[in-house]
């Protein structure tokens, strides 16, 4: 080896060690001291970074679903799955890639983390699914080099800073800088039990790695829906579904795309669909769909709080920057099929969804033919989306975690403590390994709740805390899609 480094150029080694996948790039590090060094360097991983985002053969369909194995009396897996998804795979089984399984463990209650995104082969993780109390716990994880970043706690906090709130997380990437961000919104409950807008904002940065206080005066009257936690990241912008309320009333005017820029580090609003402007905000999610803006708008069986969808439609933004260039990609009637819910739209122009017995499956909307994958999950475990493999957190050390391949029995949870005489929320965290629970994890088992939360939010706090009285008071066009 040494013979043949005396003939090749250092600049020629990137060239070749830059098309390598990361799992390979892991066995070159043996190789040799300078590939090592090469290849945990800044301007290495950035350059594979470059790479592999900028070739769309390399772009990958992550799927995640919690999983049971029934001959292992109901023991919960956290999988993730990478796909090969191109628009010549129509009809075909997913190529599988590669899988991973979580080495994280969250709450007592719900056992598994929020996916809040991906970006740059990095994945957001946040413990705030429904369960009782804070736990502040967001994770920023390299899935292929075993590296996480446990993100410090934020600067508001439940019982010491602000009271009762709800907040919402973005995470994205300032390609100015090579810094990835996490953007937290926090909305306080004011005594009407409403929103208080704007909101306050705090972002994270790796680079600076702590939280500090941006403005969000320019998100006014303006609400973030907080029932599938969607948002995502696409042309330097991340994307939530939102709600403006009326200046008076307080009341429901119309839904648009909230945007915060991640360099400017400044919200803006966009558009959605006209048809899509004025329907239930619950109904609504974001994503991105072959680097395309996506919004998917479904309707449920029985109501809200429905398991099943009754109809389902995906729209996609063909021009970022035109506001007139949305088109309806989607439009199916999911009651003649065997699909129970949709996913979201693959490169072929199928849809990945669930079907019967939960499980996984591509759906042709034009030749109405179901392709069976082989996987199934829990109910709402899932998550979808576009995923690149990376290098990134390779080359830092301070601040990050690593942990060994993770084993069928142990994971790491990070429990915190409370300081009874200060009251401050978090004082003390400590890494421990722990044997998961055996048993079936009860999912959303508060969703009635925070649909009636909403639903009080969306009339301007003119309701009681039933359900039909909620309902009552919604516009009859609303009342119609329930």
């Amino acid at each position: 080896m040494s013979d043949l480094n005396k003939h090749i150029t250092r600049e020629v080694w990137s060239e070749i060690l830059k098309r390598l996948p990361v799992k390979t790039l892991g066995r070159c590090r043996c190789v040799c001291k300078p590939w090592n060094s090469q290849i945990v360097s800044s301007s290495f991983i950035a350059t594979h970074l470059k790479h592999y985002s900028q070739n769309a053969a390399n772009t990958l369909l992550m799927y995640r679903q919690i999983t049971t194995y029934p001959e292992e009396e109901g023991e919960e897996e956290d999988r993730y799955t990478l796909f090969l998804d191109s628009p010549e795979s129509k009809g075909d089984k997913l190529d599988i890639h590669h899988t991973f399984t979580s080495p994280f463990m969250a709450s007592k209650k719900v056992h598994h983390f929020r996916v809040v995104g991906s970006v740059n082969g990095l994945l957001c993780l946040s413990d705030d699914l429904f369960y009782e109390g804070h736990t502040y716990v967001v994770l920023l994880w390299n899935p292929f080099i075993h590296k996480y970043i446990k993100l410090p706690v934020p600067l508001a906090t439940h019982n010491s800073t602000v009271g009762d709130f709800i907040s919402m997380l973005g995470f994205g990437y300032d390609s100015k800088k090579g810094d990835h961000k996490v953007v937290r919104l926090v909305y306080i409950r004011g005594k009407d039990n409403l929103d208080t807008t704007p909101p306050m904002v705090e972002l994270y940065s790796v680079q600076e790695g702590k939280w500090r206080w941006i403005s969000g005066e320019s998100v006014v009257n303006m609400c973030v829906c907080n029932m599938r936690w969607s948002q995502c990241f696409l042309n330097g912008n991340i994307h939530w579904i939102s709600w403006e309320r009326d200046d008076k009333t307080r009341c429901f005017l119309k839904n648009w795309l909230m945007l915060f820029d991640v360099e400017q580090e400044k919200f803006k609003k966009m558009k959605v669909p006209e048809p899509l402007s004025k329907v239930n905000t619950l109904n609504l999610s974001v994503s991105h769909y072959d680097g395309k803006l996506s919004i998917l708008c479904s309707e449920l069986k029985d109501n809200l709080t429905g398991r099943q969808m009754k109809r389902c439609e995906i729209w996609v933004k063909k021009e970022y920057k035109v506001g007139k260039s949305w088109c309806q990609m989607v439009n199916i009637d999911l009651e003649p099929t065997c699909l129970n819910w949709i996913h979201c739209l693959r490169k072929s122009g199928e849809v990945l969804g669930m079907g019967e017995r939960a499980k996984l499956v591509s759906y042709d909307p034009s030749t109405k033919q179901i392709e069976t994958h082989g996987l199934n999950g829990f109910w709402l475990s899932w998550f979808t989306c576009d995923f690149t493999q990376s290098l990134i957190l390779l080359d830092k050390k301070d601040g990050v975690g690593t942990y060994e391949q993770v084993t069928k029995d142990r994971k790491k949870r990070f429990q915190y403590k409370m300081d009874p005489r200060t009251g401050a929320e978090i004082v003390k965290e400590e890494e421990v390994e722990i044997v998961p629970n055996n048993g079936t994890i009860n999912m959303f088992s508060d969703e009635h709740y925070v649909i009636c939360e909403q639903l009080f939010k969306f009339a301007g706090g003119g309701m009681t805390e039933e359900l039909s009285d909620l309902l009552s008071y919604l516009e009859p066009d609303w009342r119609a899609q329930l």
